[in-house]
Formats: structure tokens, sequence, C-alpha cells
């Protein structure tokens, strides 16, 4: 049976067994899924760009796998995506901009990967977000000034990475944040005090 043929799954779970290969891209047959796990697996190879036609998920676990490549931009049209796990993978290159049209979204977490380039200002659009994670990683740049926008989030983790310039005082709009390290990268200023930002 091939899991494209299955056009009415809601929820497929492989999570923590010996399943190895690599993600079929007929898994975007599968238009009613509505969560996904793969997390703890042995799956390697890339994460095909056809998982952005699963327009209803709202759950993607891809987390301690041996996945490589890119994020394909197209998780971006998964407009309902509200928790994307990808941690502790094999996962390289930039984090894509487009993820930021996810506007549903409460969890990130890209940690603990090899992924480059700067966290983009396109996650200002997630106004949901409560969770954002991309500790140990080798991304370069500042903190997007649109994280002021992000007024629900509670857990911003920035650690060991090479992020530098100063701590942008809109910060101070996330009055919520109950957790943030940005330890072990190139910051340099001061920290910000004061009234909130407008």
């Amino acid at each position: 049976m091939e899991i494209g043929n299955c056009t009415n799954l809601i929820f497929l779970g492989f999570a923590e067994t010996q399943l190895s290969s690599h993600i079929p891209e007929e898994i975007g047959n599968c238009c009613e899924l509505q969560i996904l796990y793969l997390d703890r697996t042995l799956i390697s190879g890339p994460i095909p760009s056809r998982i952005g036609m699963l327009k209803r998920t709202q759950q993607l676990s891809l987390y301690r796998t041996q996945l490589s490549g890119h994020i394909p931009g197209e998780i971006g049209n998964c407009s309902e995506l509200q928790i994307l796990y990808l941690y502790k993978t094999l996962i390289s290159g930039p984090i894509p901009s487009r993820i930021g049209s996810c506007k549903e979204l409460i969890v990130i977490d890209l940690s603990m990967n090899l992924l480059t380039g700067s966290i983009p200002r396109s996650f200002g659009n997630c106004t949901e977000l409560k969770y954002f994670d991309v500790t140990n990683n080798f991304l370069t740049g500042s903190i997007p000034r649109s994280f002021r926008k992000l007024v629900k989030l509670q857990f911003l983790h920035l650690s060991f990475n090479q992020l530098s310039g100063i701590i942008p005082v809109e910060i101070v709009n996330c009055t919520k944040l109950t957790n943030l390290t940005l330890g072990y990268n190139k910051f340099s200023g001061q920290i910000p005090v004061g009234p909130l930002a407008i």
C-alpha cells in the first residue's frame, strides 16, 4: 500500500520506531492530514517540497531524525500549522522566510541543526507564537525588530549561534516573556530598559 493512496488520513504517526528510508513525495496526497509524527526515527533524506500541500496540517513533528538538506519554503503553504518541531536533525541552509506565512504557529523549534543565514523578519507575522527556539545553529545577523509584534511570546531561545548587533529595544514589547536566552552569540551594546517601544 502506498501512503499517498490514503487520502483520508487525519493522523499519521511512526514516532520512536526503527523506521528508516525517507519521507515519500506522495505524502502530499494526504490532503486531510492534520498531525504527522515521524520523530525519533531513523528516517533520512530531504523533507519533500510536496509537504506544502498539507494545508490542513496543524502539527509537524520531525525531530530527532536523520533528515538532511534544506527546510522547504513550501511549508509556508501549511496555513493551519500550529506546531513545527524540527530540532536535532541534519537540516542545513537558511530558514525560509515563507514560514512566516503560517500565522497560526504557536511553537517553532529548529534547535540543534546546521542552519545558517539570518532569522527571517517575516516571523513577526506569527503573532500567536509562544515558543521560538533556534539554539545551537550557525545563524548570523541580528534579532529582527519585527519580533516586537510577538506579544504572546513566552520562550525565546537564541543561544549558541553567531548572532550580532544590539538587542533591539522593541523586545520589551514581549511582556509575556518568561524565558529569554541569548548567550554565546556576538551581541553588543546594552540590555534594553525603559518604557515599551512604539
